[in-house]
């Protein structure tokens, strides 16, 4: 009579290797997420702050008018919310411009061709999560002058904004004769990864 050896894994070695992948699951999907989402507010910083640096330089940069008369140091005029739909969710409320539903906003170089975005030299020219704003928060000249540039994105597309703020202002010690431009050292941060 033969003897035959048995190959294989019992049913409580594969219950044990089932649970652990469930909890590999249950720890490692919403650590994947947060991850995947905290990636995706790296647009934000780094293009506030290329809009913050395009506000420096145009403040320190000397301007005329048509007279040829100097035009104190300023940043430039608002500009708002650009697209113009507030979010690049391609469902939900006011659905964003995005034609190939991957939640991004298209590229569009005809939304960023306005004077402030141009004065900035600022525009966007791939698909992106963010919109993106910039307000001169009172139109004053030299140290007074301050402004915010903004951007918003909705990364999962649930209606929650993920805010993210940049402000700047001008040097109290500039003259008239050489403007230099302050700014935050850091972001204002509300709902990063919502």
């Amino acid at each position: 009579m033969k003897r035959f050896s048995r190959k294989g894994f019992t049913l409580i070695e594969l219950m044990i290797v089932v649970a652990i992948l469930g909890i590999l699951a249950v720890v490692a999907v919403p650590a994947f997420i947060k991850y995947m989402r905290r990636a995706k507010t790296t647009e934000a910083i780094d293009e506030l702050d290329k809009i913050f640096k395009g506000a420096v330089l145009y403040y320190a940069t000397p301007h005329i008018s048509k007279a040829g008369s100097k035009i104190h140091c300023q940043f430039p005029a608002d500009q708002g919310v650009t697209p113009s739909q507030k979010t690049c969710c391609s469902s939900g409320v006011g659905g964003g411009p995005d034609t190939d539903h991957d939640d991004r906003c298209d590229v569009n170089s005809l939304a960023w061709n306005t004077l402030t975005w141009e004065a900035l030299s600022f525009q966007m020219n791939d698909q992106h999560y963010f919109v993106y704003s910039f307000d001169n928060l009172d139109g004053s000249e030299m140290t007074t002058a301050m402004f915010t540039a903004q951007a918003n994105a909705d990364l999962d597309c649930d209606g929650t904004q993920s805010t993210f703020q940049r402000i700047g202002w001008g040097d109290p010690k500039a003259t008239y004769a050489e403007c230099s431009a302050n700014g935050s050292s850091a972001f204002y941060v509300e709902h990063e990864t919502e």
